[in-house]
């Protein structure tokens, strides 16, 4: 009976010996931590190519525009807030400071523009041509 336990005892450790180095030859290396599976990868070049692939604008709309338009809102808060941002557009770039006030500038030609709006950005043309 002790010379069955001994040879299953030593049949089982050279099974896990085998199994274990078989595996590693089969697969060659066990997988790190840091490795990623197969389909990662795959999935990763799929969307790598897609992004490569995808078309970029060749055009650039300055931020003003869309708050130039919400200038013509009746909302009075929406008027003045797109008015308050345009005006720190301006200062905070001043490549964008001729249009925005050229744009100020005509909404103050509009005729029936009320004259709160208009004082408004009175106010604000004046405290960007302190700048």
């Amino acid at each position: 009976m002790v010379d069955t336990g001994r040879k299953k005892g030593i049949l089982s450790k050279i099974r896990s010996l085998v199994s274990k180095t078989g595996r590693s030859i089969i697969w060659r290396n066990r997988p790190k931590d840091n490795d990623i599976s197969e389909k990662i990868a795959q999935k990763i070049q799929k969307n790598s190519y897609d992004f490569s692939m995808m078309k970029r604008k060749d055009t650039f709309t300055p931020p003003y525009l869309s708050l130039a338009e919400q200038m013509q809102v009746d909302d009075d808060q929406i008027f003045r807030a797109a008015v308050y941002n345009m005006s720190n557009i301006a200062l905070g770039r001043p490549k964008y400071a001729a249009d925005i006030i050229r744009a100020f500038n005509e909404y103050l030609l509009k005729p029936n523009a009320p004259e709160a709006r208009r004082a408004y950005v009175r106010t604000r043309l004046e405290i960007i041509s302190r700048r």
